[in-house]
């Protein structure tokens, strides 16, 4: 092979390596937005990182719930759409998320970071985009606290603990942790929430509260606190984008290590 074919050769897989990204590249336009913004790949990990800590089935603040698109839409506990399609600037949501003059900060997210320039412009052009549902069917939420999962083979058992006073035992499942008297008498309850695969659930040091690590693999990792008593939900944080894992308490149960 002579010099000059070689490089040809080389030249010619440089392009071919370089002609998919130059393409890709051709998708966003000036703005560095995408030309059509997708909910379950661009708006998705904005809410899912931002608001669903607060508003999903098993915690829905005001009555809110943001994990798919249609209550998203619907609104809360004031009955009227959040969401307008084709109209960001007749939608609840975008004033909820934007500074308003004279604030310090935007209404939401109340105790996370707020939305980025970047983040905002992408879900205000998603809204004017007409608010689509791209959701794949295997990605939808299709569990909670009302329809739980139903099983037709036992599940695959990733972790157990027994509460402090010895009366409960906390059982990993499909999408939810179950609670059983540890004497093997019955079903206490079910804690269903946001993850799919729940691989630690830890009760704290005074057995009032149970720490669950779990998440959806591959997008989202999770960690849910439970009030025992009450059986709900005190707490959800999503992190990072692959399922958490090893919940552990301090010994004064103030503090929750995890692994990733």
């Amino acid at each position: 092979m002579t010099p000059n074919s070689t490089l040809m050769r080389l030249t010619s897989i440089i392009a071919s390596l370089l002609f998919p990204a130059v393409l890709a590249f051709g998708m966003e336009n000036e703005s560095g937005l995408p030309d059509e913004v997708s909910y379950h790949q661009h708006v998705r990990p904005i809410f899912q990182e931002k608001c669903h800590g607060c508003h999903q089935p098993a915690r829905s603040k005001a009555d809110y719930i943001m994990t798919d698109v249609a209550s998203l839409m619907a609104g809360g506990e004031g009955g009227e759409a959040v969401v307008i399609p084709h109209k960001p600037e007749e939608s609840y949501l975008i004033d909820l998320v934007t500074l308003q003059p004279g604030d310090d900060r935007p209404e939401m997210p109340e105790k996370d970071e707020p939305l980025t320039p970047y983040e905002l412009a992408l879900v205000t052009r998603w809204i004017e985009q007409g608010a689509k549902d791209d959701t794949p069917e295997n990605a939808r939420q299709r569990f909670d606290q009302e329809h739980p999962p139903q099983y037709a083979v036992a599940p695959v058992i990733t972790s157990l603990d027994f509460s402090p006073d010895g009366e409960l035992l906390a059982i990993a499942g499909f999408h939810e942790v179950l609670l059983h008297k540890a004497d093997g008498s019955g079903l206490v309850a079910r804690l269903i929430g946001l993850s799919e695969r729940i691989e630690s659930a830890r009760f704290s040091p005074d057995g009032t509260m149970l720490a669950v690590a779990g998440g959806l693999p591959g997008r989202m990792g999770e960690i849910q606190v439970w009030d025992v008593e009450k059986q709900k939900l005190k707490f959800s944080k999503p992190v990072g984008y692959d399922t958490a894992y090893g919940a552990s308490w301090s010994p004064d149960g103030k503090y929750l290590a995890y692994g990733m």
